[in-house]
């Protein structure tokens, strides 16, 4: 299931989903949950993480804030200063490399901070005016997400599908869902 989740300070809930077998990866579905609608940001997990895809949302103003792979290619271009703690970076860098399958050709902002567990946490944006702060908190709010998931594991107890197609399957889910909201 591939989910996208509206969250503000009013309300937290799943906007769309979108099923799939498990065989397909998750890029292949960023087309139909990405949201071009002015003042959106959208925060998606490393899986969904594809350069020529963020070219084309950089020019055509579609704003996002992704987690890198600790392996991820990448060119520092400036190294931003942070203000406020010694333990974050700030960086504008260009993503990919000349050996690599493709190369970046918008520059984007690379945050540096580290977890709870004291791991170190790259987070990319092309958003220029939100301060690290921010882009770290809405990171991290990304994690209602997960809890929903974890909520649909826990409450729906779809174990096995009783069809494979994809009606099939949507019906399943859906029935669940509404026998769960009427329970």
């Amino acid at each position: 299931m591939h989910l996208r989740f509206i969250h503000s300070d009013a309300a937290s809930f799943p906007e769309k989903a979108v099923l799939t077998n498990g065989n397909v990866h998750e890029r292949r579905n960023m087309g139909e949950l990405v949201s071009a609608d002015e003042g959106v940001l959208n925060i998606f997990d490393r899986g969904y993480v594809d350069y020529k895809k963020f070219d084309a949302y950089c020019d055509n103003g579609v704003r996002f804030v992704t987690r890198l792979r600790q392996s991820a290619c990448m060119k520092v271009l400036e190294e931003r200063a942070v203000v406020s703690d010694a333990n974050v970076g700030d960086a504008t860098v260009l993503l990919g490399s000349d050996v690599s399958a493709y190369k970046m050709q918008n520059p984007l902002r690379l945050i540096t901070c580290f977890d709870e567990e004291g791991e170190q946490v790259l987070i990319c944006t092309n958003d220029f005016e939100l301060s690290v702060e921010e882009i770290a908190d809405i990171y991290r709010n990304r994690w209602q997400i997960e809890i929903f998931f974890k909520w649909i594991k826990q409450h729906l107890h779809v174990k096995h599908f009783y069809g494979t197609s994809r009606n099939a399957v949507y019906n399943q889910v859906y029935a669940a869902l509404i026998a769960y909201c009427l329970v």
